[in-house]
């Protein structure tokens, strides 16, 4: 038995909040990790976890803010189909992450959002 996936609303916000929770975990797990050579000897363990703490929600909210954009879009790409909630297709991901590179460094201009649509 073929397993459905959520409605498009709802999955967009699914996966926001599964990326966010992801993020921030894997965040927090990376920060720490890196911080440990970063403080001091006697303040390595409470520096690292105070730089973990402060740096794993912005990350967490840098990979949900990607998720949203690239389900909005993949949503959208679905439309086409006979059958949009049941539609999986690899072309479609690859170009609802041209889609999501692209608008995510719009904000550098034409040629560098096409840049980074086509290799990121």
């Amino acid at each position: 038995m073929a397993e459905r996936r959520l409605p498009c609303p709802e999955r967009i916000v699914d996966m926001v909040g599964f990326a966010f929770g992801v993020g921030s975990c894997g965040g927090f797990c990376m920060t720490f990790v890196r911080s440990l050579r970063d403080f001091p000897k006697g303040h390595r363990l409470s520096g690292a976890f105070a730089a973990a703490q402060t740096r794993a929600p912005v990350l967490g909210s840098t990979f949900a803010m990607w998720s949203g954009l690239f389900h909005s879009f993949d949503c959208a790409v679905s439309q086409r189909h006979l059958d949009p909630q049941g539609a999986r297709s690899s072309v479609d991901a690859a170009f609802c992450g041209f889609l999501t590179a692209g608008v995510l460094s719009l904000r550098q201009g034409p040629r560098v959002a096409s840049i980074n649509a086509m290799f990121g």
